[in-house]
């Protein structure tokens, strides 16, 4: 973490830059972690505060335009005076926030990918019985119909990994196994269902008359918000090979 909040007195002096900051030209206050002991890293090294948008030495300096159309931003913050009092829980403890902040967004993220992964089966689903190519509809093309299948399967086991750690984050318990899990598994085959979804309307699924192209995009993008598919095998291997290694 390239961020650094130096103590000062009564304040910590910040400077560093964040980006791909979603609402970012919005806020009245963001959450921001920075360095406070680099020698200790993620160990009791990395800090929380709370900050407000409008202290100065806080600057937007560039606008990302998505494939989604969401417009993230980069924060620039240059010798930014921040008051002991907004540092979040103690000095050290941010990066243990973070990680339960990012345990139940990524459980979101999971439920998302229901949400879309079934609005994929019944698009494609519907459209598979409308439309006749060869003098037969193309749901009754097996090709089609395992498609379908396969997604559906997915969708519940996807439903059950996302109950089950919903559970144990209302429950208070240590939940980051799972969100890995969701995480990848989810997003994983919400993308796999939009991309099915599109390939069963074909040509007519390109276009932004229909809201294909549009889940197509959305899920895409969702692999990557929160944690790649790559970092969350990277963190799971570790559970499995604590687990089941001898």
């Amino acid at each position: 973490m390239r961020t650094t909040a130096t103590r000062d007195g009564d304040h910590y002096v910040i400077n560093g830059t964040k980006r791909f900051i979603t609402g970012a030209d919005q806020a009245d206050f963001v959450l921001l972690m920075a360095a406070t002991d680099r020698a200790k890293g993620s160990h009791g090294g990395i800090s929380c505060f709370v900050l407000d948008m409008d202290t100065p030495g806080v600057k937007l300096t560039n606008c990302y335009h998505t494939l989604t159309g969401e417009t993230p931003w980069e924060i620039v913050f240059d010798n930014v005076r921040v008051p002991k009092g907004h540092l979040i829980g103690k000095e050290g403890g941010g990066f243990g926030l973070g990680q339960k902040w990012l345990g139940a967004g990524r459980i979101k993220q999971g439920a998302r990918a229901l949400g879309a992964t079934r609005r994929c089966l019944e698009l494609a689903s519907t459209y598979a019985k409308q439309r006749n190519t060869f003098g037969q509809p193309l749901a009754s093309r097996q090709s089609i119909q395992w498609r379908l299948v396969d997604t559906y399967v997915a969708l519940e086991a996807a439903t059950l990994l996302v109950h089950r750690a919903a559970a144990r984050h209302d429950r208070g318990e240590d939940d980051r196994n799972e969100a890995y899990l969701v995480k990848l598994y989810c997003t994983e085959m919400a993308w796999e269902a939009a991309d099915m979804c599109l390939q069963v309307h074909g040509g007519i699924g390109l276009t932004t008359d229909l809201p294909v192209e549009r889940l197509w995009r959305d899920q895409r993008s969702h692999m990557i918000t929160e944690g790649t598919p790559e970092i969350m095998r990277m963190a799971l291997s570790r559970h499995v090979l604590n687990t089941f290694g001898k």
